[in-house]
């Protein structure tokens, strides 16, 4: 594994990140989740390293992409880029633990996990940070996130805040561009997409469930976060752009949706989870007749997710979830 090294000079700061005149510039480590798609992240590697924020890092996590990626990663960027290598693809949230817990080893203040599929302006870091650091209250932001106008971005924005609703086992993002003179705007969640972590508010709240493998890990975590007296938010002045789902197949996307939408609803209650299971078979079940009657794709891979959900809220059916981050290597040094 490449040590990696900052990503801009900073010959100018002095121990423990003090600028010349003392100023304390706090540390990001920027993580961005690989598997397959190497020209995307090429180019999102890119925009990170063109950051003109001065103390920053970049991690790259590699999740066992089934061609040897990583390492032509690694010789492209040399030690411009941290290159973890991950011997299993054990899912989104779990890639980015690992980059999480490489950014704590290195002192981060600041955790940005990124898709690798996202372009990044040089400014975002740097008014990122201003945000977090005049709003002390709030563990998670996101930028505004804009991509090619299509479905999930009709006006050219994917992301500008987004509203959850356990009840329907549904998550909403909003699509209108904030128009805000403020720092910051509350949101119902912050998406993984680009997901800027207090490392302070993720020790309170525990890394990513990994049991949850795809879709739903950001939404369960900015939960916990709430839970643990954190607020969320979106920064207008930021802003960054998305490719969509560059690198992950709909079948895939459609079981973990599902499946992970009453998980995640369980976590609010068993009365949430069983509203959401009931208003998802319903749906389902339209989905089916129209697959009949009008020859439309039988939704299989939807079907198998949403039992698996099911299934899952039986005692004992899913792996426990996250509790506040404990740094056992210390723990074992100390020992």
């Amino acid at each position: 594994m490449n040590q990696g090294r900052r990503s801009m000079p900073v010959a100018d700061f002095g121990p423990a990140g003090a600028s010349s005149s003392g100023t304390r510039v706090p540390l990001v480590v920027s993580v961005v989740v690989h598997y397959t798609g190497i020209e995307q992240t090429r180019a999102c590697l890119r925009s990170l390293l063109a950051s003109d924020y001065d103390r920053h890092r970049i991690v790259l996590v590699d999740n066992a992409s089934p061609e040897p990626e990583a390492a032509d990663l690694r010789t492209a960027f040399g030690d411009s880029v941290d290159v973890i290598t991950s011997e299993r693809n054990g899912g989104y949230g779990a890639g980015a633990n690992l980059g999480i817990r490489r950014a704590f080893q290195l002192g981060a203040a600041y955790v940005w996990v990124l898709n690798n599929d996202t372009i990044i302006p040089a400014d975002t870091v740097r008014l990122l940070v201003d945000v977090m650091e005049a709003n002390p209250r709030f563990g998670a932001i996101s930028p505004q996130i804009s991509a090619p106008i299509g479905p999930e971005a009709p006006t050219g924005v994917w992301f500008s805040g987004g509203t959850v609703d356990l009840a329907r086992g549904r998550t909403r993002h909003s699509t209108t561009a904030l128009d805000s003179t403020a720092h910051v705007v509350p949101t119902g969640y912050v998406s993984g997409c680009a997901m800027f972590l207090r490392s302070s508010a993720v020790r309170a709240a525990g890394l990513f469930w990994e049991a949850l493998f795809l879709f739903w890990e950001d939404t369960e975590l900015s939960m916990r976060l709430e839970e643990s007296g954190w607020q969320l938010g979106v920064a207008p002045g930021a802003w960054i752009k998305h490719d969509i789902h560059g690198s992950v197949s709909s079948r895939t996307v459609s079981y973990y949706y599902f499946r992970n939408a009453i998980v995640t609803a369980r976590q609010g209650s068993r009365r949430l989870a069983a509203s959401a299971a009931i208003t998802l078979t319903a749906g389902m079940a339209r989905r089916w007749v129209g697959a009949f009657l009008r020859r439309r794709p039988r939704p299989v891979a939807q079907t198998a997710g949403l039992l698996a959900g099911i299934r899952a809220l039986a005692p004992g059916g899913f792996a426990p979830r996250p509790g506040p981050f404990v740094d056992m290597s210390s723990r074992h040094d100390a020992d």
